[in-house]
């Protein structure tokens, strides 16, 4: 199964949008949505497949962020 976590369009350019994960990673993917700066997507295999609203990009990185923790605080990382 793959994970995939929601992340920032940042700036949009003729190669691709740039986008960000929420550790401020940046990358250059392709889209087949429509995105615009400051939207939230999902991605898989460098292309942008689904555009997400905030609220719930900011729930599931809430809930990564929440197990990374757990993860942490029990010795796993």
């Amino acid at each position: 199964m793959c994970l995939t976590i929601p992340k920032k369009v940042i700036s949009i350019e003729k190669g691709g949008v740039i986008v960000e994960n929420p550790a401020g990673d940046r990358q250059t993917v392709k889209s087949i949505v429509e995105l615009n700066i400051g939207d939230f997507c999902l991605t898989q295999q460098n292309v942008a497949i689904e555009k997400m609203d905030e609220e719930d990009a900011g729930k599931i990185i809430n809930e990564i962020i929440a197990i990374r923790k757990e993860e942490k605080y029990n010795g796993n990382n």
